[in-house]
């Protein structure tokens, strides 16, 4: 059987203009690496979906530009800040659409 295992850098190839991307919420297991990878593809109009609520992880993607709505029930730094403040200062000035899926 083919192996499925690829680089970063590749599986960052696979996100294209406009896919929905899921992880879930909280601060642990966020792939970080693959998201800045991500950013460094200028990939655009990402429609982002935190299960379970979303963290850095969403924060970062909305902070970067790349996002273009995000889905969750919740957006924290829990316990360091109550909002994700990429996300707040974005959907303050209209630049990211919020989906409720509480």
């Amino acid at each position: 059987m083919r192996s499925k295992v690829v680089s970063i850098d590749v599986a960052a190839r696979m996100v294209r203009n406009g896919d929905v991307v899921i992880m879930m919420g909280g601060m642990e297991f966020t792939p970080m690496a693959l998201l800045r990878e991500v950013v460094r593809a200028d990939i655009k109009e990402l429609n982002t979906v935190g299960v379970v609520g979303g963290a850095m992880n969403l924060d970062f993607l909305v902070g970067a530009g790349v996002t273009a709505t995000v889905e969750t029930c919740d957006l924290n730094f829990q316990p360091f800040a109550r909002v994700g403040p990429n996300y707040l200062r974005y959907q303050k000035a209209g630049r990211v659409k919020m989906k409720d899926n509480t």
